[in-house]
């Protein structure tokens, strides 16, 4: 039973101004016996931890989920009967912020939120399905030593205020308070069936550098974690730690990763931590979470920066990785690394933009990266959960907001067709990769809806021209790009009725079918009667973005292709053989080359000078940047500077995956791994054999097998290995003088 019975502690909320501290809550209860079929529904808005009788259970960080609980309220089913005992028993929780009470999304309003309160707590406890007990008055309540938590902000600790034992059955709370009922949100009351958050690995520092006052800490690896903190110091010593992922003249520079005076001084990334005096005492954040490779610590000794005082934790979703890839190429397997990395630093429940500025879930990275993010790991769950908060924040017209969740921020500003894709994409791949029909039923009615409300959209052309565009196109601020609107916006529309064809064709939705066609066939006219003339694409119109998408997407006649091919490489030479593009183009435009010229290809993206993505692994990255607006360089101290010392030394987010499609380009072309691509559950292998690599190898687990290729070069020839499947076609792509072979493996 979803209780909708919800207490909190008091009504007043956590601001930057002023701390209300995260609370305890305790429910003493007795049974008689323990039956084996015992069970707690708990819903802790934002988050929260939960303790049986002394032990924690909670599923894993950052419970139940980050959403609008107007939209959604999220629950959480735990069995506890092997945690129970006969007689006294305890629940025990603490709560955090999360989205209910969120100060650190100021920028999207989210401190606006009709629902904001303070955290609240509802539970049913069940035996043999029949409710026991709710959350009610009797509970009782005290406040934690955490000061203040926001998961973007950070969190402020006294040590020092911490009770001990509070979370045991035989703890005396008869001076705590009782808990008041409070309004509960308004959505529908879900079980969460994405997969949690959980803890992966332990990192060690690997520099300690003494820097002003502080001490910096160096990591080997920027990504998406925790920290414990471990130290011995006097009772009362005020710690701070700031995380961030950049350095500027050999110190810690957090303004990529703050907007600015939106940003209060100490609420971004920051800990303050007021010591207990006991031994050993360690720290771990409850209900935040952070984007870093470095650590910058003020308020301790000399002796106690020892490597011990900070463990970097990666943090993710607790999904299966089922795809991988490799190659003879160094450059290549490096780009193939920071792109997974950015990949499993950007999953916390839902794709997100970045691990640390804005942590959200920006629609048009998730359009631009579904199909990698999908072939490497299984993300159904996840994907399926974040859609039913996507279907909640469609209005009734059919418009989408920029981000999901939100609390109305992104529906003025931050959309558009290519970013509103991301609920085709997310849809097509999931099913591309693992075949769950059901998550094409529950969106197909907010997919035809969409499709319906962007025809409203569409000027006296025929054309889309709303939202935004090729974003961050390399040497221009992010919304400063060249390819027009108008091409963008009506390719992805028209990319969107494409997926979604193969979607309905597939399980024979004929009048959703027929619409989605009879509107690609309508924007199809209008885009190639308005930019193309004389089987070229028009000049005044004419970038590396436009071309690409073009041909990438399909609007491009049989007699057309050498033509737009033969302009796009002249765009490219012009440009000293690098790309001119932004994120949209990107996607596209690698593919494109792949297919005629797969040296091109690679040389423009792994070639170490600006603007690519070799320059990027050149530079000692190990995340994918946001974005490549100016050339900058790493110095021997690891600051990250301009080469050009008269530009402003601003940079942005060190850690997005939205430029990671590339990895596709490996795997699709270099390897020749095809997987479904026609969703007739078929395999094609054909690998295109470039000059920079000798050997590669990509495989993926699919519908219950493993599929895979492997190629070499042997006595002078090509050999190409794939995997023997029992019922999965494999559809072989022969070439002269390349020996194909079935194998039962690929060791």
């Amino acid at each position: 039973m979803f209780s909708s019975n919800f207490v909190s502690r008091g009504k007043e909320y956590a601001t930057f101004v002023k701390f209300v501290p995260a609370p305890y809550f305790r429910k003493t209860f007795y049974l008689e016996r323990i039956k084996g079929n015992e069970k707690i529904i708990i819903s802790g808005l934002g988050f929260y931890r939960f303790w049986v009788n002394g032990k924690e259970i909670t599923k894993g960080l950052l419970s139940p989920y980050i959403s609008n609980p107007d939209d959604i309220i999220y629950y959480d089913e735990y069995d506890v009967s092997s945690y129970l005992v006969k007689g006294k028993n305890v629940f025990a929780f603490m709560l955090g912020n999360g989205f209910l009470n969120n100060p650190g999304g100021k920028v999207w309003h989210f401190d606006k939120a009709r629902f904001r309160s303070a955290p609240k707590l509802a539970f049913s406890f069940e035996i043999d399905n029949k409710t026991i007990f709710e959350a009610d008055e009797s509970i009782k309540s005290a406040t934690s030593p955490l000061l203040f938590d926001d998961y973007r902000a950070g969190e402020y600790y006294d040590a020092r205020k911490e009770i001990k034992n509070w979370n045991q059955v035989d703890f005396d709370d008869s001076s705590w308070d009782n808990a008041i009922k409070v309004d509960a949100p308004l959505g529908e009351a879900r079980l969460v069936k994405a997969n949690p958050i959980a803890k992966l690995e332990e990192i060690k520092p690997i520099e300690i550098r003494k820097v002003g006052l502080g001490y910096l800490y160096v990591f080997p690896i920027n990504l998406c974690g925790i920290f414990r903190l471990k130290i011995n110091t006097k009772k009362g010593k005020r710690i701070s730690i700031d995380f961030g992922e950049r350095l500027l003249e050999g110190d810690l520079d957090m303004t990529n990763i703050s907007f600015g005076a939106k940003t209060p001084k100490d609420f971004i990334q920051h800990l303050e931590y007021i010591a207990s005096g006991e031994e050993n005492e360690t720290y771990e954040p409850s209900f935040s979470y952070y984007g870093f490779g470095y650590a910058k610590v003020n308020g301790i000794e000399d002796n106690e920066a020892t490597l011990d005082l900070l463990t970097m934790i990666r943090i993710r979703s607790n999904y299966k990785k089922v795809g991988s890839f490799s190659c003879s190429n160094k450059t290549i397997n490096r780009l193939e690394e920071m792109a997974i990395n950015s990949m499993d630093s950007n999953i916390v429940y839902f794709p997100t933009d970045c691990p640390h500025r804005e942590k959200n879930g920006w629609t048009g990275d998730i359009a631009l990266s579904t199909d990698y993010l999908c072939y490497h790991a299984n993300l159904s769950l996840d994907l399926k959960e974040w859609l039913n908060n996507v279907r909640k924040a469609q209005t009734k017209e059919g418009v989408l907001p920029g981000i999901i969740p939100t609390t109305g921020w992104g529906f003025a500003w931050g959309n558009g067709p290519a970013w509103d894709e991301a609920l085709t994409n997310a849809v097509f791949f999931s099913y591309q990769y693992e075949g769950d029909e059901s998550i094409v039923l529950e969106n197909e009615e907010a997919m035809i809806r969409y499709l319906k409300y962007s025809k409203t959209r569409l000027d006296k052309d025929g054309l889309a021209s709303y939202g935004l565009g090729d974003w961050c196109e390399t040497k221009r601020i992010s919304g400063d790009y060249q390819t027009d609107l108008r091409i963008t916006d009506t390719l992805s529309l028209i990319e969107i009725c494409s997926n979604e064809s193969k979607l309905f064709n597939r399980l024979n939705r004929k009048k959703s079918k027929q619409f989605v066609d009879e509107y690609r066939d309508q924007l199809v006219t209008s885009f190639r009667k308005f930019f193309i003339k004389d089987k070229r694409f028009k000049k005044e119109y004419m970038t590396q973005t436009a071309l690409a998408m073009a041909m990438e997407i399909g609007v491009v006649n049989e007699d057309e292709i050498d033509n737009f091919y033969e302009d796009l490489i002249n765009l490219i030479h012009q440009n000293n053989d690098h790309f001119q593009v932004g994120v949209l183009g990107a996607r596209r435009l690698f593919r494109v080359l792949a297919k005629k010229d797969i040296n091109l290809a690679l040389k423009l993206m792994i070639q170490d000078s600006y603007p690519s993505f070799g320059y990027w692994e050149k530079m000692g990255l190990t995340a994918l940047p946001e974005e490549f607006q100016m050339e900058f360089e790493m110095k021997k101290d690891g600051s990250i500077e301009p080469k050009n010392p008269n530009d402003r030394p601003d940079i942005s987010s060190l850690n997005h995956h939205f430029w990671g499609d590339f990895t596709m380009v490996f795997i699709r072309y270099i390897a020749g791994l095809n997987i479904n691509d026609n969703l007739d559950d078929s395999v094609f292998i054909d690998p295109i054999f470039p000059e920079e690599v000798s050997f590669a190898k990509a495989e993926r687990e699919f519908k219950g097998e493993k599929v895979g290729v492997k190629w070499f070069k042997e006595n002078g020839k090509y050999v190409v290995e794939y995997l023997k499947t029992r019922k999965i076609k494999v559809n072989v792509v022969e070439k002269c003088n390349v020996i194909y072979k079935e194998v039962e493996s690929l060791e």
